[in-house]
């Protein structure tokens, strides 16, 4: 019984992630070279799903760890790599970047030197993906 119960309960965890997984590949996420990466902003994204992109980049394209520090590099404006869009740059490396307001409560892709870990910013993609099947 114990074991009709675990597996009932890795399957269940599976398909979440697989729904969640197959919502994400809908990002759009181009790379600047070095350890920048563009987030081009969708109808409807916000900041909490431009940080859900971006810990899509990190974590699942390119598999590195949730505890990766992903830095707000260039705040939401004109995209590099599509025309007519807004994005907002990435980074791995806080290199050049001011320290992040540790007293900011707020979720913002406004400021340059912002950072979440990447688990940090996985949060909201449960949370959007929630909001948009209700």
């Amino acid at each position: 019984m114990r074991q009709i119960v675990l597996s009932g309960l890795m399957c269940l965890a599976t398909s979440a992630a697989a729904a969640t997984l197959g919502e994400e590949k809908r990002f759009v996420i181009n790379p600047l070279g070095g350890t920048d990466f563009e987030v081009i902003r969708l109808q409807q994204m916000g900041p909490a799903e431009l940080w859900c992109a971006a810990a899509s980049y990190v974590e699942v394209r390119q598999g590195l760890s949730e505890t990766t520090p992903i830095y707000v590099k260039t705040p939401i404006g004109p995209a590099r790599t599509a025309s007519r869009r807004q994005a907002v740059v990435f980074s791995l490396s806080n290199e050049g970047l001011p320290a992040p307001d540790p007293e900011r409560l707020s979720v913002t892709v406004d400021v340059p030197g912002e950072m979440m870990k990447s688990a940090q910013a996985r949060r909201f993609c449960r949370d959007a993906f929630t909001r948009s099947t209700k």
